[in-house]
């Protein structure tokens, strides 16, 4: 059994006691208790009934209506009621806790209980001599209790006057103190000028007698202390000439007295001071055990919640990976609790976010179709589809079931150990089989936890990364579905468009062809760019110098996705216009070539001015220098388009001078001006106004003759 299990079985040990206590001590605001009482009532009524219908049951039908009545009575009262009404018949109190101690209800005085204290004799047995200074008084400390002093007058003849005071006996019509078998008649009191006498003299003068204060007799010493009531008024409280407040407040004033102070009285009925045990003693101790457990249970929770920061030894600490190696037996028994520890904490994880493992459910099963080539594309074109897939599928595609099931795989094999352990226990030669299995090779303990919480935490980080960043997962997946289905048009609406379109025109299949050849050329090098960016993405922010709706990954795509864009409305609207332009001028071909390159270059200027937008509101200059390198390739692609076509063709004509210029442009070194967005700038419009001068000087020589 788990630690979590033992936590929360103690727990429900600790509700039933609670609930017990509740249901004998709460009375009819107990639930429990006011169902029974209502079926109580009923069965009351049921059986009065039967006592009109069946005269001969009429003896036992009475008994029984009398035992449920009773019951009523006794559970229709809360404990609380009872204690109340036995603090109203009661004005002694001696404590279970506070053993030397006696309290009176009426002025909350404290005094000393003279069963341990001795009122005539100091601690060496020597009686207090009348004139002896009782300052000693002052430093008692009796249970914890201090500031002890001389009780006045009217407090001692109150106390003597009270018949149900302890240790008050009648003595010649006179009610006087008894402790310890003597009889205390001399004690020592202050009078209303706060002077010290003897009460003895005082009732003396009460009767007329003559009052002897030189007398050399003993005196008795009653201290008292007013700790419990210190700077509240509760004399005045609990007086019944008190109009503020009912009879049941009043009491309660003594209640709270008791339990704010942690006593425990001894009521007159026993019954009453266990049910005060066990209300305001038993109980609270019993909800502070629980508070613990939960707490205890909360934190273990807490601990060992699963993410991607999951420390697995934590859970590994209670193993004894020793022995549990060195025992084939709690080597299978560790297993197996081991995995069920993790299937609890996944299907606890799984309750936790399982709207976030819905929508990564549904996006696991777009991506869980199993790539088929298309006979349109080409080899390389499969490809990259497929790799992409993978791609995808890798970092997005979890399905909670198939990390259970690798989980719940390794506990099979635990599984099967056992029972190949009881197979072999039911065989004639266990010794020789078991010799066999335990020469086997198998995992390490530690080795299979650690490979268990790796499958975990490998499924956590995509699950958190995905509830952290559910709006660029999202847009990520679209992404992949758009540009995959978009590529697939490419190749064969867009082609055939073009097709039937030159085809009305009269252009000729070889001339159409390469048109689309290049065009494939451009649209499978833009592609190649769309994987690294959500691979850039998912590896972390890229900060911003000014906060934006959308992260720079998403901008790169959508201004990768506008260019796209643009190059397929330069083949579809106007390649075949710059065709029947130079068609029938002498060396037409070479000025078509070099005027589709500088219109598609005006729309990889446009790129580049995007790019240049983003590119410096990134903070880092590491992201300045990763987006530039991304983008590179596509800004370089014309340069090469011209160079190799000049190559191909062997044009004699054009200058090495101009070429070796134009050759030159794919070597500026944007990364120097990274700094500055004005420099950078400049650079760009720099190497488009040479990029447009020597493709003019190209087409220039190419006219001469």
């Amino acid at each position: 059994m788990s630690d979590l299990s033992v936590l929360k079985t103690q727990r429900d040990d600790l509700l039933i006691e609670i609930h017990e206590i509740e249901e004998s001590c709460e009375g009819i605001e107990n639930e429990n208790n006011a169902k029974r009482i209502q079926e109580l009532n009923l069965e009351h009524a049921q059986c009065l009934v039967q006592r009109q219908e069946m005269s001969s049951r009429l003896d036992e039908l009475d008994g029984k209506i009398s035992s449920i009545n009773e019951e009523i009575a006794k559970l229709s009262g809360t404990g609380v009621d009872r204690i109340l009404e036995a603090i109203k018949n009661q004005r002694w109190y001696f404590f279970k806790n506070k053993t030397k101690v006696l309290m009176d209800r009426d002025t909350g005085i404290l005094w000393p209980n003279l069963a341990y204290y001795n009122c005539c004799k100091d601690d060496n047995g020597k009686y207090y001599a009348y004139n002896e200074s009782y300052s000693k008084i002052y430093e008692y400390e009796i249970d914890g209790f201090k500031k002890w002093d001389i009780p006045c007058q009217k407090e001692v003849i109150d106390l003597l006057d009270d018949y149900t005071f302890p240790y008050s006996i009648n003595k010649s019509g006179s009610h006087e103190i008894l402790n310890n078998g003597f009889v205390c008649s001399r004690l020592r009191v202050k009078d209303h000028n706060n002077t010290s006498v003897m009460l003895y003299n005082y009732r003396k003068r009460m009767y007329g007698i003559q009052a002897d204060y030189g007398c050399t007799e003993s005196s008795c010493w009653l201290p008292m202390t007013r700790t419990l009531i210190e700077g509240v008024d509760y004399q005045e409280n609990v007086s019944p000439n008190n109009p503020n407040y009912t009879e049941k407040e009043r009491l309660q004033f003594t209640l709270d007295l008791f339990t704010q102070n942690e006593l425990w009285p001894i009521f007159d009925d026993e019954e009453i001071t266990e049910l005060y045990k066990k209300i305001y003693f038993e109980k609270p101790k019993l909800l502070a055990q629980l508070q613990e457990l939960q707490s205890q249970i909360e934190e273990l929770q807490t601990v060992t919640l699963l993410s991607s920061d999951f420390d697995y030894t934590a859970l590994l600490a209670k193993y004894d990976i020793k022995a549990i190696d060195d025992s084939i037996i709690k080597y299978y028994q560790a297993v197996q609790q081991w995995c069920t520890e993790l299937m609890e904490k996944l299907d606890y994880y799984e309750d936790e976010k399982a709207s976030v493992i819905k929508d990564f459910n549904l996006i696991s099963l777009k991506l869980s179709k199993k790539y088929e080539d298309n006979p349109n594309l080409t080899k390389d074109e499969n490809a990259l589809l497929r790799n992409r897939q993978r791609f995808f599928q890798k970092k997005f595609s979890l399905g909670m079931n198939s990390i259970k099931a690798k989980i719940l795989a390794v506990k099979k094999q635990a599984d099967d150990l056992e029972y190949r352990i009881d197979e072999i226990d039911e065989g004639v030669n266990s010794i020789c089989e078991l010799a066999e299995l335990e020469q086997e090779k198998r995992a390490s303990f530690s080795f299979i936890a650690e490979n268990t919480a790796k499958i975990i935490k490998n499924a956590l980080l995509k699950i958190e990364y995905f509830e952290d960043n559910h709006s660029f997962v999202m847009n990520a997946i679209n992404l992949w579905e758009s540009w995959t289905e978009d590529y697939r048009v490419f190749k064969t609406t867009y082609k055939e468009d073009m097709k039937h379109d030159c085809e009305d025109d009269g252009i000729e299949k070889k001339i159409w062809s390469s048109w689309y050849q290049d065009w494939q050329q451009l649209r499978y090098a833009i592609e190649l760019k769309m994987q690294p960016v959500i691979e850039r993405g998912l590896r972390g922010s890229m900060p911003t110098n000014s906060e934006l709706e959308t992260s720079v990954p998403e901008q790169l795509i959508a201004v990768l996705e506008e260019y796209k864009n643009q190059i397929d409305s330069f083949y579809q609207e106007e390649r075949k216009g710059i065709y029947q332009k130079f068609a029938f001028q002498a060396g037409g071909e070479l000025q078509d070539k070099f005027e589709t390159e500088s219109s598609i270059y005006k729309y990889v200027s446009m790129f580049q001015s995007s790019l240049q937008d983003i590119i410096f509101n990134c903070k880092n200059v590491e992201d300045r220098v990763w987006i530039l390198n991304w983008a590179n390739s596509l800004l370089d692609i014309q340069i090469d388009e011209i160079l190799d076509f000049v190559a191909d063709n062997d044009l004699q004509k054009i200058s090495h001078t101009i070429l070796d210029e134009f050759a030159s442009l794919k070597q500026k070194n944007y990364d120097i001006y990274l700094a500055d967005v004005k420099a950078y700038s400049e650079e760009k419009a720099r190497r488009e106004k040479e990029y447009n001068s020597l493709i003019f000087k190209m087409r220039k020589d190419l006219m001469k003759q």
